[in-house]
């Protein structure tokens, strides 16, 4: 019911609080309340629309119904606001809302979308909140409250989708590297690889969430790196240069390079910044041995480790034991060299054991060509070129129990492979494969981790292409800004 005159009757209400007090003192006076607050807020059932599978097996849109009684509204009584923080689903229809709203005595009134006029509210008003509405309470003591703005949030993006953004301008200084290797550190993605018989490091500066021009570290560089060695460990990024694979480290701060103590290795397989050690393997009279270089001191495994295969990049991650935080598990990941091999190498380590051990996957994570593993959002992915009919970057494999089982991750979790949209071709894609293919399969890969300074900062996973070029991903939800 829509009323042009909604103050009148707040009027009217105290003109009747004033008839009475003038009758006989025998007459018990009524004195009404001008307290004009709304006190709680929620919602009903609402329409959203979801993808499903039609009979063909195809994505199909449908409408369902989601019950959003249970999203908390914050009510700021002093700002006069109220709005839900934790948004609603993407796809939640909010053009006809079904509320439930408790405020002091009196009558409730709001501005319905392209009105000029209030209309007294009802519990089976259905409303639309695509633009925020106001809302007002009238005392019956003649008081006209001063008015709530209500906003209803829903989110833009889904959640859990990952979404990309490629990046054509930044091109490295010394044209195509191949032999790639990424690190991040420091708010930094460094880039190891070789251009023609030379190695470079170059690195693009991505704290602001997007990467500046690749700049080239020139000084005290050694002359021919493993560029396969570079690994992130406790502010430095440590690394090995032939001819005698003497170690040196880079420090992220000053972009100085400098050579750490005599001992030379044979590979690096990776760094626990949680113990700020080093795990490397050298080559003796007896063949490859593993251990731990740790304050300039190399201490050689109990029981030394002999098959790490040589000339991959291994790609290894760190976590403190539920059980104990003293106690960390290191995995490791490889491509296999072995022609039969059909599963990607998985290592693990315990730092109570101190000894490298071949995982045996339960589920195994396909032998695909230059293979790559993140530790992001909690889990471990592994993707990377074809492997027989797999092809390259068609999906992502996911471990959550330390590289025992690797699933294929069939949604949201994807590498984009649309190449046109004949009702959109405006629209950005991004083929993988394609991309792929076009950089001889030379790319590298870098996480940047959630960075802990209140915002939606960090997260993103860039993938550094041949010439440079950058792909730069995130799971919407993780870049949501922080509403408590």
């Amino acid at each position: 019911m829509k009323i042009k005159f909604l103050p009148l009757i707040a009027v009217l209400f105290a003109a009747t609080s004033i008839m009475t007090s003038c009758l006989d003192n025998d007459v018990e006076q009524i004195t009404y309340t001008s307290e004009t607050s709304i006190t709680g807020f929620s919602l009903g059932t609402l329409n959203i629309v979801r993808i499903g599978k039609d009979k063909n097996g195809l994505d199909s849109p449908y409408v369902d119904t989601l019950d959003c009684s249970n999203y908390p509204f914050t009510i700021d009584q002093i700002n006069r606001t109220i709005t839900n923080k934790d948004s609603l689903p993407v796809g939640t229809h909010i053009d006809k809302v079904i509320t439930s709203i408790t405020y002091d005595a009196g009558m409730l009134g709001y501005t319905p979308k392209g009105s000029d006029h209030d209309t007294i509210w009802t519990s089976t008003d259905s409303i639309d909140f695509t633009d925020p509405v106001e809302f007002k309470v009238y005392a019956y003591s003649g008081v006209e409250g001063k008015p709530y703005k209500v906003t209803i949030n829903v989110h833009k993006q889904e959640p859990d989708t990952i979404s990309w953004k490629k990046f054509d301008t930044q091109l490295f200084n010394a044209g195509n590297l191949s032999e790639q290797k990424a690190v991040y550190a420091n708010g930094k993605v460094y880039v190891f690889g070789k251009n023609g018989n030379g190695t470079r490091i170059e690195y693009s500066d991505v704290s602001n969430d997007n990467p500046t021009s690749w700049v080239a570290v020139t000084k005290d560089v050694p002359a021919d790196i493993d560029t396969y060695s570079a690994t992130a460990c406790a502010e430095y990024i440590y690394f090995l240069a032939r001819p005698n694979k003497q170690l040196y480290k880079l420090d992220v701060n000053s972009n100085e390079i400098t050579s750490v103590g005599r001992e030379t290795f044979e590979m690096l397989i990776g760094g626990n910044d949680i113990k700020s050690e080093l795990y490397a393997v050298k080559e003796g009279e007896k063949g490859r041995k593993s251990g731990i270089y740790k304050e300039n001191t190399w201490t050689e495994d109990a029981n030394p480790f002999t098959l790490f295969p040589a000339g991959k990049p291994f790609f290894s991650n760190t976590t403190t034991a539920s059980y104990n935080s003293d106690i960390t598990t290191t995995i490791a990941l490889c491509n296999s060299t072995t022609a039969n091999d059909t599963a990607a190498l998985v290592f693990n380590r315990i730092s109570s054991d101190n000894k490298w051990e071949k995982r045996m996957q339960n589920l195994p994570l396909p032998n695909l060509e230059n293979i790559t593993m993140i530790y992001y959002d909690g889990k471990l992915y592994a993707f990377g070129g074809g492997y027989k009919e797999i092809k390259p970057f068609s999906q992502f494999y996911c471990s959550t129990d330390n590289g025992l089982c690797w699933r294929p991750v069939t949604e949201c979790m994807a590498f984009p492979a649309e190449v046109s949209d004949t009702e959109n071709p405006n629209r950005e894609y991004i083929n993988f494969p394609d991309l792929y293919d076009t950089h001889h399969g030379n790319y590298s890969c870098a996480v940047t981790p959630k960075l802990e300074n209140g915002t939606s900062r960090g997260n993103f996973i860039w993938i550094v292409w041949e010439d440079g070029s950058i792909c730069r991903g995130r799971i919407n939800r993780l870049g949501f800004t922080p509403k408590w």
